[in-house]
């Protein structure tokens, strides 16, 4: 082999060499930055895919309220009646909860005539609402003229309270707090008057045979609220 030939050969061979180290360096830096663009670019989207969602779960509150007065005879029961079409509430509004105060006060004008008889119930029925929560109060009486408070729990689970959910999505805790089932309906609050006669009361007209009963109502109404974190 002559020294131009030889000359020549290891110019190639060097050629060669050179252009294997550069492909082998592209390769390497492409693997790089696949594997940066795998593991850092898309890690959010990665542990996304694999991660059950979290909810924030909240409630606008308000409420609506009112009042009646009934005249109810002795021995008479009288009813009075709630329901959505009643108060006005607005159709993106569920119905939380319903207080009813009872009150009366003894109208005879007599001397000594004491307090009369009153009952006030409110039948589980007629109103879609959670009948069976530990804290209802469906039925009170006095003969001291107090006050009596009613309450029906109407959305079963409901507390007001911010909560955090996993899993699922949006639209599934959105229809959780939606239903509008609940407190559909007519709630009727029964109140029945017996009258006392004051202790050797003879006078004209001194028969206390009726009786002014009071009815103030609240209820309170709620709005989900849900955002994704």
């Amino acid at each position: 082999m002559s020294e131009d030939t030889s000359i020549s050969f290891l110019a190639k061979e060097d050629d060669a060499g050179k252009a294997f180290a550069l492909l082998t360096v592209l390769v390497l830096a492409g693997l790089t930055f696949h594997g940066y663009s795998f593991f850092v670019i898309k890690e959010d989207d990665i542990l996304n895919k694999y991660t059950d969602p979290v909810f924030s779960v909240s409630f606008q509150q308000s409420n609506l309220q009112g009042s009646d007065s009934m005249l109810i005879a002795d021995q008479e029961t009288e009813s009075f009646q709630l329901s959505r079409d009643i108060i006005g509430a607005d159709e993106s509004l569920m119905m939380a909860k319903i207080s009813i105060s009872v009150s009366y006060e003894e109208t005879s004008g007599q001397i000594a005539d004491p307090c009369d008889e009153v009952l006030a119930q409110i039948p589980p029925n007629g109103m879609i609402a959670d009948w069976q929560h530990p804290d209802n109060i469906l039925s009170d009486s006095n003969d001291d003229c107090e006050t009596m408070g009613l309450v029906v729990f109407v959305y079963p689970n409901y507390d007001g309270e911010a909560t955090q959910e996993e899993g699922e999505s949006a639209e599934h805790w959105e229809r959780m707090w939606t239903n509008a089932s609940y407190g559909s309906g007519v709630l009727e609050l029964q109140v029945s008057v017996e009258t006392n006669t004051a202790p050797g009361s003879v006078l004209p007209g001194s028969d206390d045979d009726d009786e002014e009963i009071n009815v103030q109502w609240t209820v309170e109404l709620f709005q989900v609220d849900v955002q994704t974190e």
